[in-house]
């Protein structure tokens, strides 16, 4: 991938988890109007997951040397080694009949898929 594509798509990429985090915050705002705090704290916690993905997208570029197959190993690397936590989150509270926090690592987890889904059609997709 030549350095003008990778610059597309890093823009791209960049430019979708920013859209993601924005319709979070719009959304958790109209949550929170409407006095609906529980559902507020979820697109809180979903916009902080994209926020967290941005900054390792950004390292992920950084430390790569413009090699768009470095960044993009980096990347999904992190992106299996994170929500490991999650998982075991997940399964502990599951043993524990917590539905909140099942809840809570069940909606990083898929938060996480989706900024997976958006990083394969976004990134590895010739141009």
């Amino acid at each position: 991938m030549d350095n003008l594509i990778m610059n597309e798509k890093q823009k791209e990429f960049t430019a979708w988890l920013g859209s993601q985090i924005a319709a979070c915050e719009k959304r958790r705002e109209k949550l929170l109007a409407d006095e609906r705090s529980d559902e507020s704290d979820f697109e809180k916690i979903k916009a902080n997951i994209y926020d967290i993905f941005r900054t390792v997208f950004n390292v992920a570029l950084k430390t790569s040397n413009d090699d768009a197959d470095a960044a993009r190993r980096f990347f999904l690397l992190k992106a299996e080694e994170i929500p490991a936590n999650w998982k075991a989150a997940y399964d502990r509270a599951k043993q524990h009949d917590d539905a909140h926090k099942m809840q809570i690592e069940s909606l990083k987890l898929e938060t996480m898929q989706d900024i997976k889904t958006a990083f394969q059609r976004i990134w590895e997709v010739e141009a």
